[in-house]
């Protein structure tokens, strides 16, 4: 799809409307208000028209004739299907990464993350946003030590549903020890050279939101997701995912 050229000052409304779309400071299906973001900009509308435009295009936001501007809702179904991928992907490319011997300055630079990620940890408020960075800083460094960051950009510009769902984990469970135990785990199978536990630890690591989230996804966050087109595979979900163990 063609991309809507901005002004500057569009650009601006632009990026900061797409940052707190992605980091849950505007929630799916929350209506976005064309004179509230004039109002908080000093901008005329059609800056902001333009704006609402290219976040359509991405498809952060729904222009709902007659009604106005929404927060696309998050799809579970694309949400299993990008994890699903990305497992698969990233299983391969780590053991891709083992088997070339890495340089000892590329583990030293993960050790450098994973500390850095623990020092972060154990402040009383964790910034949700420098902890999301430090993960996927850590996770693109195999793919770029592989020749590889085309694939992760691919993956991260998957945005509109797998990213947010991210954000929504971090900020519903805030249970960023278990992450960041999942992250030395892989450090450690990389520096032991396990290949055979590659795929258990990172498929549980990728599908650990789903479990973190639980039946919070059902009850307290429903509202942020589109109804499933398939009942049978929302069903097999549920009895997989959503359970009452912590």
């Amino acid at each position: 799809m063609e991309q809507t050229a901005l002004s500057t000052p569009s650009l601006d409304i632009f990026l900061t409307l797409r940052k707190e779309l992605l980091d849950l400071t505007i929630e799916p299906g929350q209506q976005i208000v064309e004179s509230h973001i004039c109002e908080r900009f000093g901008s005329s509308r059609p800056p902001v028209r333009n704006a609402f435009q290219r976040l359509q295009d991405l498809g952060l936001v729904e222009v709902i004739p007659y009604k106005g501007v929404y927060a696309s809702l998050l799809d579970l179904d694309y949400i299993h299907q990008m994890i699903h991928m990305r497992t698969t992907v990233e299983g391969q490319i780590i053991a891709d990464f083992i088997k070339s011997d890495p340089n000892p300055f590329i583990i030293e630079e993960l050790e450098h993350n994973l500390r850095k990620q623990q020092i972060l940890i154990e402040q009383n408020e964790v910034d949700i946003n420098v902890f999301y960075k430090l993960d996927t800083d850590m996770h693109s460094i195999w793919f770029a030590d592989r020749r590889c960051s085309g694939i992760w950009n691919l993956i991260q510009q998957q945005e509109i549903h797998y990213t947010r769902f991210i954000m929504l984990d971090f900020v519903a469970t805030q249970n960023f020890k278990e992450i960041s135990s999942n992250h030395q785990e892989l450090l450690d199978i990389i520096k032991n050279k396990e290949l055979d536990l590659i795929d258990p630890v990172l498929g549980r690591h990728l599908n650990g939101g789903l479990r973190r989230m639980g039946k919070k996804m059902l009850e307290q966050y429903r509202r942020y997701f589109k109804p499933t087109k398939d009942e049978e595979f929302w069903d097999t979900y549920k009895k997989a995912y959503f359970t009452d163990k912590p």
